[in-house]
C-alpha cells in the first residue's frame, strides 16, 4: 500500500514535472519569438537609416561630381565656343578671299585674252611681213643670181652659216652673262650661308699627328725593353703584325704598317715594356694581351662617344667600333676620327640652313670617311668601301649615296650628297688642318701642269696660289669663246678624275684676241 502510494507519487511528480518544463520551454520559445522580432524590427530600422544615408552620400556625391564637372567644364566650353567663333570668321574670311581671288582670276583671264588677240593680230602682221620680205629677197636673190652667176643654193647656205655663226655667238655670249649673273647670286648667297654656319660652329682643334716614332729615353732603356741585340723586336712584329726598324744612334724605333690600329697597339705595348723590368717572351706576349683589351675598350668608348656627342640613335655596333678605329687614321696629317665629328657636324649646321633634316645631315657627315678604317685591307676607294659597309649594315639609301658619292665615286643626286661634299671641303680646307710634304706638294704641282698642256689649243699653264688654281692661256684662234668655257670644265673634270687634293682648285681659261690696224 506504501509502496503504491510511493509510486503513485513519483508519477505524479515527473508528470507535474514534465507539465513544467513544457511550459517554461513554451515560455522561453515565446520569449525568443518576441526578442527576434525585436531584433528583426530593430535590423530593419537600422537598415533603412543606412539606405537613406547612402541615399543621401550618394546625392550629395552626384551633386558634387557636377559642381565640379561643370567648374571644369565652363572655360573649355568658352574656349569651345571661342573655337567656333574663330571658325565661322577664318571661314568668312576664307570665302571672301577665294572670291576675291576668283574675281582676280577672272579679271586676269579676260585681260590675258585681250592680250592675246592683241598680240595674235601682232604676230599676224609680222608674219605677212616677214612673208612679204621673205618674198623680196627670194626676188632679189634671183636677180643677184642671174646677174652675177651665183648659185642660189650655195648663196643660201653661205647666208645660213653667217647666221648660225652670229646667232651662235650671242648665245654664247648670253650664256656667259646669264652664268655670270647667276654664279654671282649662287656664290653670294652660298657664302652668307657657309658664313653663318661657320660663326655658329664651334670645336676643340685637334693637332695630333700620326705614330711613325718610338723615341727611348737611353739606351739602357733601349736594350732592356727590346734586348741587347734587339732580339724581342721579331716577337714584337710576330704578335702584332707590323715592321719595327730599331735606330741606334737616335734612340727610337720606326714602326711601318698599314693598319692604323695595329701602330697604336704597337706603342702602347711598347710604353708598357718601358715600365717591365724583366722583358721576355712571355712578359711580351702578357702585355700584348692586355694592350689588346685596352685598345679595343678605347675604341668602342671612342665610337660611342662620337655617336652620343652627335646624338645619332640607332647606329650598329660595328660602325661604332668602325668610327672609334678612325681615332688613329690619318689623312694630310689630319685626323680622321675628329674630321668625321667635323663634318658630321657642319653638314648639319648646313641642312639647318636649307631646311633639310639636321640628324640625317649629322649621320651622312659622320659617316663619309668611315671606309678609310679597312681601306688598307680592302680594295677600292674609301668612299666605295664605307658605303658598301654601312649599306650592309642597315643605313638608309639616302645616307649611303650620299657617303659614296663625296668623291664622285657615284654621280651625286641629292641634296644630302652635295652637303657632304661640302662640309668635306670646309673641314679639310680649313686652317692648320691638313698638311703636305715638299715631295707630294711638287708631285701635286707637276701633275695640275701636264694636265693643263694636254689640252689642245693651249699654249702656256701657270699654277698659281700653291696650287689652288690652275690658269691656261689658249690660242685664240683655234679656241673660240664657247670652246674656251667647255675647255675649262673638261680640264676641271679631268683634275677631279686624275687627282686626290684637299678643297678646291679653280680653272680659268684666258683667251686673247687682238684688233690691230694701222693709219697711214
Amino acid at each position: 500500500m506504501i509502496y503504491g502510494i510511493i509510486a503513485a507519487g513519483i508519477v505524479f511528480g515527473l508528470i507535474i514535472g514534465c507539465v513544467l518544463l513544457w511550459l517554461k520551454k513554451k515560455h522561453m520559445v515565446n520569449l525568443a519569438e518576441r526578442m527576434a522580432g525585436d531584433i528583426l524590427d530593430e535590423a530593419q530600422d537600422a537598415a533603412q537609416e543606412l539606405e537613406a544615408d547612402v541615399k543621401d552620400r550618394v546625392n550629395d556625391f552626384k551633386e558634387n561630381l557636377l559642381d565640379k564637372f561643370e567648374q571644369e567644364m565652363e572655360p573649355k566650353q568658352e574656349r569651345i565656343e571661342k573655337l567656333k567663333r574663330q571658325n565661322i570668321d577664318k571661314e568668312e574670311q576664307l570665302k571672301f578671299e577665294w572670291q576675291k581671288n576668283n574675281d582676280r582670276l577672272k579679271s586676269k583671264k579676260k585681260k590675258f585674252s585681250t592680250t592675246q588677240n592683241v598680240y595674235d593680230k601682232k604676230l599676224n602682221s609680222y608674219q605677212s611681213k616677214v612673208n612679204k620680205n621673205r618674198a623680196v629677197l627670194l626676188d632679189y636673190i634671183n636677180k643677184l643670181s642671174q646677174q652675177y652667176k651665183i648659185d642660189i643654193e650655195d648663196l643660201k647656205e653661205n647666208i645660213k652659216t653667217v647666221l648660225q655663226q652670229e646667232e651662235k655667238s650671242q648665245v654664247t655670249k648670253n650664256m656667259q652673262l646669264q652664268e655670270e649673273i647667276f654664279g654671282v647670286e649662287v656664290e653670294k648667297r652660298a657664302k652668307r650661308i657657309l658664313g653663318s654656319v661657320l660663326h655658329r660652329f664651334q670645336r676643340p682643334y685637334c693637332p695630333e699627328r700620326g705614330i711613325q716614332n718610338i723615341n727611348f729615353s737611353t739606351k739602357e732603356n733601349m736594350f732592356r725593353t727590346l734586348g741587347k741585340n734587339f732580339e724581342h723586336v721579331p716577337a714584337i712584329e710576330q704578335l702584332i703584325g707590323v715592321d719595327l726598324t730599331p735606330v741606334e744612334e737616335k734612340l727610337f724605333l720606326n714602326v711601318s704598317g698599314f693598319d692604323p690600329v695595329r701602330r697604336e697597339l704597337t706603342r702602347i705595348t711598347l710604353e708598357k715594356l718601358m715600365r717591365e723590368k724583366n722583358v721576355n717572351q712571355a712578359s711580351i706576349e702578357r702585355l700584348v694581351s692586355k694592350s689588346k683589351k685596352q685598345l679595343f675598350k678605347k675604341i668602342r668608348t671612342d665610337g660611342n662617344r662620337l655617336a652620343k656627342e652627335l646624338d645619332l640613335k640607332g647606329l650598329h655596333p660595328e660602325i661604332r667600333n668602325m668610327m672609334g678605329a678612325l681615332r688613329y687614321r690619318y689623312s694630310f696629317s689630319q685626323n680622321q676620327h675628329f674630321h668625321c665629328a667635323e663634318v658630321g657636324w657642319l653638314c648639319g649646321l648646313l641642312s639647318s640652313e636649307i631646311q633639310l633634316d639636321v640628324r640625317r645631315g649629322r649621320r651622312a657627315g659622320m659617316l663619309h670617311d668611315l671606309g678609310k678604317a679597312m681601306d688598307h685591307s680592302i680594295d677600292g676607294g674609301h668612299a666605295v668601301i664605307g658605303a658598301d659597309f654601312i649599306d650592309k649594315h642597315g643605313e638608309k639609301e639616302d645616307v649611303v649615296h650620299a657617303v659614296r658619292a663625296h668623291h664622285y665615286d657615284e654621280t651625286p643626286s641629292s641634296d644630302l650628297a652635295y652637303l657632304v661634299i661640302a662640309a668635306d671641303a670646309i673641314s679639310g680646307a680649313r686652317p692648320g688642318a691638313r698638311r703636305s710634304t715638299a715631295e707630294s706638294y711638287m708631285h701635286k704641282m707637276h701633275e695640275l701642269e701636264r694636265i693643263g698642256s694636254s689640252m689642245p689649243g693651249v699654249l702656256q699653264t701657270f699654277i698659281l696660289s700653291a696650287g689652288r688654281e690652275v690658269r691656261v692661256m689658249v690660242d685664240a684662234n683655234k679656241i673660240d669663246d664657247q670652246q674656251s668655257m667647255e675647255l675649262s670644265q673638261e680640264l676641271a673634270k679631268k683634275i677631279e678624275e686624275d687627282m686626290v687634293y684637299p678643297g678646291t682648285i679653280r680653272v680659268t681659261v684666258v683667251r686673247e684676241t687682238l684688233a690691230v690696224e694701222y693709219a697711214k
